[in-house]
C-alpha cells in the first residue's frame, strides 16, 4: 500500500508552524508521510537590508542561515515527527522551490501570511505562488486564534 505524500513549507514564522500543526495532525490521521521543506532565500545586499563600511552587508548570510536552518529544525521537531517523516532544508526562491519538490506528492501544504502595500511587492506570496504553480491541490492555512485541529 502506498502512503500519500503530504509537501509542507516550513521557515520561522508564526503562518508557517500553523501550516506545520495541520500538516502534522493531517499526516498522523490519514498515515500519510510528511515531507517538510524550508527553503531560505538567498539574501543579497542591498534593500531591504542594511550595509557597513564600503557596502560590506550588515547581514552575515552563514550565520542568519544556521540560525534559520536551527529555528525550522526546531518547529519541526516540535510536533514530534514520525519515522518515515523527513525535513529537507535549502537555499532558493521559497515559491518555486516548493512546487518542484512537490511534484509527485499529492497535496501540498503552505500557510498564509498578510502582505500589505509594498511589503508585497517586494516580497511576493509563496502561498499564492503555489496556488497558482502546483500541479497537485494547494491547502493554505491561515493563522487564526481561533482554529480547530483537523483531528
Amino acid at each position: 500500500m502506498n502512503r500519500e505524500i503530504v509537501v509542507v513549507g516550513v521557515d520561522e514564522s508564526p503562518q508557517s508552524r500553523t501550516a506545520l500543526e495541520w500538516a502534522a495532525s493531517y499526516a498522523r490521521r490519514t498515515g500519510a508521510s510528511l515531507h517538510a521543506v524550508a527553503v531560505h532565500p538567498v539574501r543579497t545586499p542591498g534593500y531591504p537590508y542594511a550595509v557597513g563600511v564600503a557596502g560590506t552587508p550588515l547581514v552575515n548570510q552563514e550565520s542568519w542561515r544556521k540560525e534559520s536552518e536551527a529555528e525550522v529544525a526546531a518547529l519541526y521537531y516540535a510536533v514530534r515527527p514520525e519515522s518515515h517523516w523527513t525535513l529537507t532544508q535549502l537555499a532558493g526562491t521559497p515559491g518555486p522551490e516548493l512546487v518542484r519538490l512537490a511534484r509527485g506528492a499529492d497535496l501540498l501544504v503552505v500557510g498564509t501570511r498578510e502582505h500589505v502595500g509594498f511589503d508585497r511587492f517586494l516580497e511576493g506570496s509563496v502561498s499564492r505562488y503555489c496556488l497558482h504553480h502546483a500541479d497537485i491541490p494547494v491547502v493554505a492555512v491561515p493563522l487564526a486564534d481561533d482554529r480547530v485541529p483537523v483531528s
